[in-house]
């Protein structure tokens, strides 16, 4: 599968997703890419998104592209803070869809207080 990393996601994490092929929107040359541009461009050449931007969902309509996404949420966003959550990462690149988005917590307080707010873990 083909991963594109956004711009606040950890590059040290790539490593820990093996066998799939990871490249950064800093690599593609589209670190300053909106987030609807950014998906426009991606799904030409990319399965899945991995992103830290919990906004993004709200902003886009994730259904409308033909790319996964997957956030990463923490209260502090760092390898070593998200790197638990890779095997879960490589478990939901097995089953997700394009259009599809899930969110990740490394935080537990940070997942009731999303769920509270209304972003819901889909």
């Amino acid at each position: 599968m083909r991963i594109l990393f956004d711009t606040g996601m950890p590059r040290a994490l790539a490593k820990s997703l093996s066998p799939h092929e990871v490249s950064t929107t800093q690599k593609q040359g589209w670190k300053d890419l909106s987030n609807g541009d950014l998906l426009s461009v991606a799904q030409e050449s990319f399965d899945a998104l991995l992103t830290t931007d919990s906004n993004i969902k709200y902003q886009q309509r994730i259904e409308n592209f033909d790319i996964a996404l997957i956030v990463l949420r923490a209260v502090k966003i760092s390898a070593e803070r998200l790197l638990p959550l890779m095997p879960k990462v490589l478990a939901t690149l097995d089953t997700i869809k394009p259009g599809e988005c899930v969110y990740l917590y490394a935080d537990e307080a940070l997942e009731r207080k999303d769920r509270r707010k209304g972003q819901q873990k889909d």
